[in-house]
């Protein structure tokens, strides 16, 4: 399974990369972005495949933070192409701090 999560995750990030490549339109700054939201996503779940806490929690959270990672990614994409009054960071912050309360909740729970 864990190897499984790696080649997904390297396989994506291949493909982001190949595409900001080859696509003109793609700005570096945002297909630069969506690779770190991809990184980010797979190294959030293999932290939770390795982890002891329940599986029905593993698949739970997984398949959770496996839509807000689309979710971030579809917003790197989308997002203007600099740092300054960009609303759309704000939200994805906001969405890597609850996928971090979700699993601080989940070994919370999983200790109890």
């Amino acid at each position: 399974m864990k190897k499984l999560i790696l080649i997904i995750g390297a396989s994506l990030l291949l493909i982001n990369t190949i595409s900001g490549l080859i696509i003109s339109v793609y700005q570096p700054f945002n297909f630069l972005m969506a690779n770190l939201s991809i990184i980010l996503t797979f190294a959030i779940i293999f932290w939770l495949i390795v982890s002891n806490v329940s599986s029905a929690l593993k698949i739970g959270l997984s398949s959770l933070f496996s839509i807000t990672g689309f979710i971030r990614m579809i917003c790197m994409i989308a997002m203007p192409s600099t740092w300054e009054n960009n609303i759309v960071i704000i939200i994805v912050a906001v969405i890597l701090l609850l996928e971090f309360v979700c699993m601080a909740v989940g070994n919370y729970i999983n200790k109890k």
